[in-house]
C-alpha cells in the first residue's frame, strides 16, 4: 500500500491532455471539465480561521474572492480585486461592516458597493456602477461555504434522511484527488466497480430523484452475495440486503449514506453519512474536504454514539479508498464507450452536463 500511495501522490491530472491525436478525450460541457465551475457551494476555509474584522482570499480554479467577517459577525464574500486599480482586498482591513482596500483606502460594503473613497468628501453619480460582485455565504459543518452565483438556489445539502433533523458533524481533512471532482463522484454511482474493485458482486436497483432545487439522489438496493469471504462476513453481520443513498447538489457537494436501513445481527442501527465539499484547482484536478454527519445527540450517551459512528465512518471510507485508489493514477476518465452495465454512471453524466454555469468558469 506504500508504494501505491508513492505512486498516486506523484500524479498531477495532466494526463488529460495526453495521447489527443493517437486516443482522442471526450469533453463534455460540465462533467470533468477542468474550463467551467458550476453554480454551487465550495468550502472556502474552517469558521474558526476567520475571526471577527479579518479578511483573508482564497482562489478557486480560476476566480480569487475575498471573504471577510464584520464587527457585526457577518460573512461577506466578494470579487477579490479592488476595482480601482486591482489590489487584493484580502490584504486590506475590515472597518465595521466593510472591506476596505490597503492600497489607496476605497472601501465597499458586503453588497459590492463603493462606500466611500477617503480622498473624496462625496461620491458623484459617476461612482454608482463602481462595485464588486458579492456572492451568498452560509456557516455549516464548521465551515465558511461560498456559493459561486449571485444568488443560490439551494441550501448547502444535508445527507439523505437527515434533511428535517438538526446534524453534528466531524471534519476529518482536505485531500487533493489528482483527478476532477466530479470523477470521484460517478465512482458512487459506477455500480460495476462494486464488483471489479471491491470484490462484491452486488446486482443495485436503483431509482433518480431529481429535486426542483438543483440536487438529485440515487438510490440503490441490492443483495449482497455470498460468494467470498467478505460477501459472508457482510450478510453476518448486515443481512443479504444492502441499501445506500447518494445526494448530489450544483455539481460540487456529494453527501452518501450508506447502510440505510441497515441491521446488525438482526436490529436496527444508524446511517453512516459522509460529505465531500469540492474545490476545483487550476490545474484540473480537485481537492475536497470529507465531513462525517451525524444526527446532533445531547449528553454523554449521545456524544459516545456519535463518536462511535464517526469511528465506524472512518474505517469504512478508508476499506473503500484503499481499494479505490489504486484505479486513479494517470486516470483521465475517457467516457465514449459507456456500455449498457454503465447505464447509472450515463445517467449520472448527463445529469452533471445540464447543471447551470457559473461565471466563475474560464470559457
Amino acid at each position: 500500500m506504500k508504494n501505491i500511495k508513492a505512486k498516486y501522490r506523484n500524479k498531477d491530472g495532466l494526463s488529460r491532455t495526453e495521447n489527443l491525436r493517437s486516443q482522442p478525450h471526450t469533453k463534455h460541457r460540465v462533467f470533468n471539465n477542468a474550463q467551467v465551475l458550476t453554480r454551487g457551494w465550495y468550502p472556502i476555509c474552517p469558521t474558526k480561521d476567520l475571526a471577527v474584522g479579518q479578511a483573508r482570499s482564497y482562489k478557486i480554479a480560476q476566480q480569487r474572492i475575498v471573504v471577510f467577517r464584520t464587527e457585526k459577525n457577518n460573512v461577506m464574500a466578494l470579487d477579490a480585486f479592488c476595482p480601482h486599480l486591482g489590489a487584493d482586498l484580502g490584504n486590506g482591513r475590515v472597518v465595521g461592516e466593510n472591506i476596505q482596500c490597503y492600497f489607496h483606502r476605497w472601501e465597499f460594503g458586503g453588497d459590492g458597493n463603493l462606500e466611500k473613497i477617503p480622498c473624496m468628501a462625496k461620491l458623484n453619480s459617476s461612482f454608482d456602477k463602481v462595485k464588486n460582485r458579492s456572492y451568498p455565504t452560509k456557516e455549516e459543518y464548521g465551515h465558511i461555504w461560498v456559493h459561486s452565483s449571485e444568488v443560490s438556489d439551494h441550501s448547502v445539502i444535508k445527507p439523505s434522511g437527515l434533511e428535517q433533523e438538526d446534524v453534528s458533524a466531524l471534519y476529518l481533512k482536505e485531500v487533493t484527488l489528482f483527478a476532477h471532482h466530479h470523477v470521484m463522484m460517478a465512482n458512487g454511482v459506477d455500480l460495476q466497480h462494486f464488483a471489479t474493485v471491491h470484490d462484491l458482486d452486488i446486482k443495485f436497483d436503483y431509482d433518480v430523484a431529481e429535486d426542483v432545487d438543483g440536487t438529485f439522489i440515487w438510490k440503490l438496493k441490492g443483495k449482497i452475495p455470498k460468494e467470498n469471504v467478505k460477501g459472508k462476513l457482510a450478510n453476518w453481520i448486515l443481512g443479504e440486503d444492502a441499501e445506500y443513498h447518494v445526494k448530489f447538489a450544483g455539481g460540487s457537494l456529494v453527501a452518501i449514506t450508506y447502510g440505510v436501513n441497515a441491521k446488525v445481527f438482526g436490529r436496527p442501527v444508524p446511517p453512516l453519512n459522509v460529505l465531500w465539499g469540492c474545490l476545483p484547482q487550476e490545474s484540473g484536478i480537485s481537492k475536497v474536504r470529507i465531513f462525517f454527519v451525524t444526527k446532533a445527540r445531547s449528553g454523554i450517551i449521545g456524544k459516545i454514539k456519535n463518536a462511535s459512528l464517526h469511528f465506524l465512518t472512518f474505517f469504512l471510507l478508508m476499506m473503500l479508498k484503499d481499494e479505490d485508489i489504486e484505479a486513479f493514477p494517470n486516470m483521465r476518465f475517457n467516457t465514449h464507450r459507456l456500455i449498457n452495465a454503465d447505464q447509472s454512471l450515463g445517467r449520472f453524466i448527463q445529469l452533471i452536463n445540464q447543471s447551470e454555469l457559473s461565471d466563475w468558469s474560464e470559457t
